[in-house]
């Protein structure tokens, strides 16, 4: 291994390491106003927590936007930091605080759990720094790029007609709702209800965005022609298109964000950096305006609060990333570490196993149980019966396997991610748009899902999205040396 390179990433990042060492300071001093204000927990817990996963972005100079750790961190932000920010301070009000959050407990009720979920977090940025990235150079994989743009076109085939019958199937316009949830669960006992969730067709229209991805390529690629380029960037766009139209139409904001984010960070990883940086704008700007109108489209909940709903769009954007139960957060790990092992049994991994479950279709298996813990959650730790809490990665953990589970997993899942990320992404390799693809469309956002949402989830939605886009790349790529490339 060249000496300069199990050097290099230890040379700071001087940005991350200012904002580091201002987060640190402001913890200590909310730290110590929580001895007279005890609600400064929240903000206590937040800043430390953000100057935690901030370390390994600090210790690297040349840290890349689109690591597996910036899918972590940004949960983190969301969930702790800003949302502790705003408990501290009683943003948006004191009502909804209390319904969402608070649920009647004191400040201090909290104090344990902040503990728990910073020792989780240390441990899972303990468990990425452990691991030493390989030193690989492997061989850029040669694609056919006819044959690229053909199998593109039969995704883009696929996806519309997916799309086509989920909308179908679950309303259609005629309802009047452009953006609104749909396929929500009537009950947690699923049995003889006659639920379907069209998770088929919601798969088969998400192919969209893996077309997309591989279209990149060649668009991408020295050496195409401006008129290539045009025709490969009209297909390219129809393919986002369609793979935004279902998440937009079942509200999945969430998910119409994501998808901006895999095609920006495709062409970030690959573009020349003027290219590289307007990209990102434009895809930041457009996933900020498509949420502030799904925001703006989302019908009305009855039992919402009359103030949430009499907001400035604006103010409901923020709130809809930051004011909810969403993301790793410390109310929620309070609650549910409080419901363990009284109204919630430990799981011993059943919540992370029964995603195993997931791929057999429900009309095959009309009374599958619910798979997501989410629902369960809702109803033990909140009172609901029909929309679910995603446990998070600390939550869940304790909930599983106690202590150990902590220490453990939150240690051992942080040397998964960076391992994969070595595996599957090298700075050096950059000029290889197929690898590149796989490891957009895989591995890149797991950290989001599983730290935030649920373990079994973000694993689960990882390897499958690793392996259809692995098996397109399959079909495209040139596996022969007697084989003519045409990249």
């Amino acid at each position: 291994m060249n000496p300069s390179n199990a050097i290099r990433p230890w040379l700071p990042n001087r940005l991350a390491a200012l904002v580091l060492a201002l987060a640190a300071l402001g913890a200590v001093m909310a730290s110590a106003v929580t001895l007279v204000q005890p609600r400064a927990i929240f903000l206590a817990t937040g800043l430390w927590a953000l100057a935690i996963v901030l370390l390994p972005v600090a210790r690297d100079r040349d840290y890349p936007v689109f690591s597996m750790w910036s899918f972590a961190l940004l949960t983190v932000v969301l969930g702790v930091t800003l949302r502790g920010a705003c408990l501290t301070f009683g943003f948006p009000g004191p009502d909804r605080l209390e319904t969402l959050f608070f649920l009647g407990r004191e400040p201090v009720f909290f104090f344990p759990a902040a503990g728990w979920l910073l020792l989780g977090l240390a441990m899972l940025t303990l468990g990425w720094l452990s691991v030493s990235p390989p030193d690989r150079n492997p061989a850029p994989i040669r694609y056919d790029a006819g044959r690229l743009v053909a199998l593109a076109l039969v995704l883009l085939a696929v996806a519309t007609a997916a799309t086509v019958l989920y909308v179908q199937r679950t309303g259609g316009l005629a309802s009047g709702d452009l953006s609104a949830k749909r396929t929500v669960i009537p009950d947690l006992e699923l049995a003889g209800s006659g639920y379907q969730s069209h998770g088929g067709l919601r798969f088969l229209a998400s192919l969209a965005i893996f077309g997309h991805l591989l279209v990149i390529a060649p668009l991408l690629a020295p050496g195409t022609s401006a008129r290539n380029r045009v025709l490969l960037g009209l297909l390219a766009g129809a393919l986002l298109v369609v793979a935004c139209v279902v998440p937009f139409y079942a509200s999945l904001r969430t998910t119409v964000a994501l998808n901006l984010v895999l095609s920006a960070a495709m062409i970030h990883l690959h573009a020349r950096p003027r290219v590289r940086n307007a990209v990102l704008s434009l895809a930041v700007v457009v996933a900020l305006v498509g949420v502030w109108v799904m925001t703006a489209l989302r019908p009305s909940n009855p039992n919402a609060d009359p103030d949430a709903l009499a907001a400035p769009t604006l103010t409901r954007v923020f709130e809809a990333a930051v004011i909810n139960r969403n993301q790793l957060e410390l109310p929620k790990t309070a609650h549910l570490i409080d419901a363990v092992p009284g109204e919630l049994s430990f799981q011993y991994g059943r919540t992370i196993a029964r995603w195993l479950l997931a791929p057999i279709p429900r009309s095959l298996w009309p009374d599958k149980p619910v798979i997501p813990p989410g629902p369960e959650v809702g109803r033990a730790v909140y009172g609901q019966r029909v929309a679910g809490v995603p446990p998070a990665l600390v939550g869940e953990l304790y909930w599983n396997f106690h202590l150990p589970g902590v220490v453990l997993g939150a240690f051992g899942f942080g040397w998964l991610l960076h391992g994969l990320q070595g595996r599957f992404f090298d700075r050096r390799t950059r000029s290889d748009l197929l690898r590149g693809a796989i490891y957009v469309a895989g591995p890149m956002t797991l950290g989001f899902e599983a730290i935030g949402s649920s373990l079994g989830s973000g694993l689960f939605r990882a390897a499958l999205q690793t392996a259809v886009m692995a098996g397109l790349v399959l079909l495209v790529r040139l596996r022969s040396t007697t084989e003519s490339p045409t990249r």
